[in-house]
C-alpha cells in the first residue's frame, strides 16, 4: 500500500472513531420526555354513550415508597376517565366486589323509591305518610356507598325535617334539621317547605355551625392505604388527617381495590379501620404482581389483560409507579389496555411530582392516556415493551455499544498497520535492522488488533443485550406482539352488570389462571446459537400443551360463570315478582284505607 494511500485511510478511520466515540453520551443523553408531550383534554361531557368502553384503572407501585402516590394517582386517573366523557369508569374496588355492590345498590335503589313515594304523599297532603318514606330514605341511603351518595342522603334528611314541620313535631324537626347543616353547611332548606320561622332557625344554625367548635380526624387503615372520604368528601389517601370538622357524627367511607368498602361514623379523634379482603383479592394480588415483576414486558399486559377479565371490563388504564427515597419526582409507566387482544389503546412514560403538586403534574400525562385511541397497525394490536420507568440500563448499553464499535475500528485500523509493516517487512533486507524494527512493530499492532477486536465484539455485545433485549428499551416506541393466546373478549359492562360471587366458588375461579412463561431473553447476535431442530419441536409442542390447557381452563371458568349468571338472573326474577306482589298487597291495602278514610271538604283543608 502507497504511503499517501495509508495516510487517506489513517484519516478516514480517525474521524470515524472519533463519530463513533460520540455516539454512545450523545444517544444517553437524548431526552426520553420529548416524545411526551400530551394532547389538551376536551371539554368533559356529563355522562359517557351508551356504547363507550369500560374501564377500570389500576395503580401498582413498583416499590414500597411508591404506595400512597400510587393510589392517589389511581384517583386522580379515575377523575380522568369520568372526564373524557367518552369513556365509562367501573371503580376496581366495586368490580372485584360484586356481591358488596350489589347490596349497596339494593339500598340505594330502595332509599331512591321511597324518596319518591315520601314526595308523592307530601303533595298529597300526606304528611305521616311522607315522614315515614323520608325516614326509610336516610335508612337506605346510610347503607349506600356516601362517597357517591352523600347529597342524596343529605336531601332525605331536610325532606325528613320538611315532614316534621308539617306534622307540628317542631322539636324533632330542629334536631333533624342541626345534624343536616353539621354534616353538609351548604344544604338547601327551600321556603316551599318551611315557614319563615323555620327558615330563620336554620340560617342561625348554619351560622353557628360554620362559626362554631372544629374538630379533626385521623383516619389510617390496614393493610393497605386507601382512598378516604368524610361525608362524602375525597379527603386523601391514608393515613390522612381530616381537620376543620363540625361537632358532630361524620360518615367515613375508605376505598380500595381488593378489599370490602368500609363506612362507618366517628366524631373525633384517631380512626383505624381493617379492610376486609374480597374473593377476588387473591387474583388481583397475583396479577399486579406479575406486572411489577417484569413492568416493561409482555408479562405486564398479559397480566393486565388476566386482570380486565377479572373484574369484567374491556379496557384497563394501568399506572406503574416507581418512588425511591427521598422527594424525586414518580417515574410513571402508564397505558390504556384493551383487554380482548391486548391492544395499547395509549401510551406514555413521564414524570409526576410528589406531595401538593401531584394533582396539577398529573393531569397533561393522563389527559393523554383518555383523550384518543391509538389506531392498529394493518389490523394488529400496538403494544409497548421498550422504554421502561428507568433508563440506567439503557444508557450503559449505548455507551458500552458505542465504546464496542470504537475498539472494533480501531482494532481493523491496527490491524491493516501490521499488515503494512508486514509488507514492508518482506520487502527489506531480512538482516537489516530497519528490518527487525519492522517486525517487532509489526507483531505489536497485529496483537492490539486481536485484542481491540475481541474488547470490542464483546463490549458491543453487551452493550445491545443491556440496550435491546427484554426490558432493557432502546428507543422511543417499541412495537411487538405478546405471544400468549388472546384471552376471549369481554363486553363492556357496568358495575351492576358485575357476575356475583358465590359463597363457595368452584375450585376453577378460586385459583388464579396460569400465566404462560414470559419469553426468553435475546441474547447478543454474535454469542446466539440456533437450537436443533429436536428442540424447537419440543419447545413448539410444550407450548401448544400450555395453550391448550390455558383455554380448557378458560373455557370452565366461562361456564361456570355462565351457570352463575343464570343463577343470578333466576334469582333476581324471583325477587321482582316478590316485589311486584308485595306492591300490589300495599296497593290493596292504600285502597281499602282510603275507603274507609272519610273525605275531606275545602274547610277542613283550609283549617289545615
Amino acid at each position: 500500500m502507497r504511503p499517501s494511500n495509508v495516510r487517506a485511510v489513517h484519516a478516514a478511520l480517525s474521524g470515524w472513531l472519533v463519530g463513533l466515540l460520540a455516539v454512545g453520551p450523545a444517544a444517553a443523553q437524548t431526552p426520553v420526555s420529548s416524545r411526551l408531550v400530551p394532547r389538551a383534554l376536551s371539554a368533559a361531557t356529563a355522562d359517557a354513550p351508551a356504547d363507550a368502553a369500560s374501564v377500570t384503572v389500576v395503580a401498582i407501585a413498583l416499590d414500597a415508597e411508591a404506595r400512597g402516590d400510587a393510589a392517589r394517582l389511581a384517583r386522580e386517573a379515575e377523575l380522568a376517565v369520568t372526564r373524557s366523557g367518552r369513556l365509562k369508569l367501573v371503580r376496581l374496588s366495586d368490580a372485584l366486589d360484586a356481591d358488596g355492590q350489589r347490596e349497596r345498590q339494593a339500598r340505594e335503589a330502595e332509599a331512591a323509591e321511597a324518596m319518591k313515594a315520601g314526595q308523592r304523599a307530601y303533595d298529597e297532603l300526606d304528611t305521616e305518610k311522607a315522614l315515614e318514606h323520608f325516614d326509610k330514605a336516610v335508612r337506605g341511603y346510610e347503607g349506600a356507598d356516601l362517597s357517591q351518595r352523600f347529597t342524596e342522603l343529605s336531601r332525605a334528611r331536610v325532606m325528613k325535617a320538611a315532614s316534621q314541620v308539617a306534622n307540628g313535631e317542631n322539636t324533632a324537626a330542629q334536631l333533624e334539621i342541626r345534624t343536616a347543616l353539621a354534616l353538609n353547611p351548604e344544604a338547601r332548606f327551600s321556603p316551599n317547605f318551611f315557614p319563615p320561622e323555620e327558615m330563620t332557625f336554620v340560617e342561625k344554625e348554619r351560622k353557628a355551625v360554620l362559626t362554631g367548635t372544629k374538630s379533626s380526624l385521623r383516619v389510617s387503615t390496614e393493610p393497605v392505604p386507601a382512598q378516604v372520604f368524610v361525608d362524602g368528601q375525597f379527603r386523601g389517601i391514608s393515613p390522612v388527617d381530616v381537620a376543620d370538622l363540625t361537632a358532630a357524627d361524620h360518615y367515613v367511607t375508605v376505598v380500595a381495590p381488593g378489599y370490602a368498602l368500609t363506612q362507618r361514623r366517628e366524631r373525633d379523634g384517631e380512626v383505624s379501620l381493617t379492610l376486609a379482603p374480597v374473593a377476588a383479592q387473591k387474583g388481583l394480588q397475583t396479577f399486579t404482581e406479575q406486572a411489577a415483576r417484569k413492568p416493561e414486558s409482555p408479562e405486564r399486559d398479559a397480566a393486565l389483560r388476566e386482570l380486565g377479565t377479572l373484574a369484567g371490563v374491556s379496557q384497563v388504564l394501568a399506572l406503574l409507579v416507581r418512588g425511591g427515597a427521598g422527594t424525586a419526582p414518580l417515574e410513571v409507566t402508564a397505558l390504556r389496555l384493551d383487554v380482548s387482544d391486548g391492544h395499547n389503546q395509549a401510551f406514555a412514560l413521564g414524570t409526576v411530582p410528589r406531595g401538593e403538586g401531584l394533582v396539577d403534574g398529573s393531569q397533561a400525562l393522563l389527559a393523554q392516556l383518555v383523550s384518543a385511541d391509538a389506531p392498529r397497525q394493518g389490523g394488529k394490536p400496538v403494544t409497548h415493551f421498550a422504554g421502561g420507568v428507568s433508563n440506567t440500563r439503557r444508557t450503559v448499553g449505548y455507551v458500552l455499544m458505542a465504546t464496542g464499535v470504537a475498539l472494533l475500528a480501531g482494532g481493523v485500523y491496527f490491524g491493516m498497520e501490521a499488515s503494512a509493516k508486514s509488507d514492508d517487512f518482506k520487502r527489506a533486507a531480512q538482516n537489516s535492522s530497519r528490518a527487525q524494527d519492522l517486525k517487532s512493530t509489526g507483531k505489536s499492532y497485529a496483537l492490539v488488533a486481536d485484542v481491540g477486536i475481541l474488547l470490542g465484539l464483546a463490549s458491543a455485545g453487551a452493550g445491545g443485550y443491556l440496550a435491546f433485549a427484554n426490558g432493557g428499551g432502546g428507543g422511543s416506541k417499541s412495537t411487538s406482539r405478546a405471544s400468549r393466546p388472546a384471552p376471549s373478549p369481554v363486553p363492556a359492562a357496568a358495575p351492576q352488570d358485575t357476575p356475583p360471587a358465590p359463597k363457595e366458588a368452584p375450585a376453577a375461579e378460586k385459583e388464579p389462571l396460569p400465566m404462560p412463561p414470559p419469553p426468553a431473553q435475546t441474547a447478543p447476535a454474535s454469542k446466539q446459537k440456533e437450537p436443533s431442530t429436536s428442540n424447537k419441536r419440543a419447545q413448539e409442542d410444550e407450548a401448544r400443551q400450555r395453550e391448550e390447557e390455558l383455554r380448557k381452563r378458560r373455557e370452565e371458568v366461562e361456564r361456570q360463570r355462565k351457570e352463575l349468571e343464570e343463577r343470578r338472573k333466576q334469582e333476581e326474577a324471583a325477587a321482582q315478582r316478590e316485589q311486584e306482589e308485595r306492591r300490589r298487597q300495599e296497593e290493596r291495602r292504600r285502597e281499602e284505607e282510603k275507603k274507609k278514610r272519610p273525605a275531606l271538604d275545602d274547610d277542613d283543608l283550609r283549617n289545615y
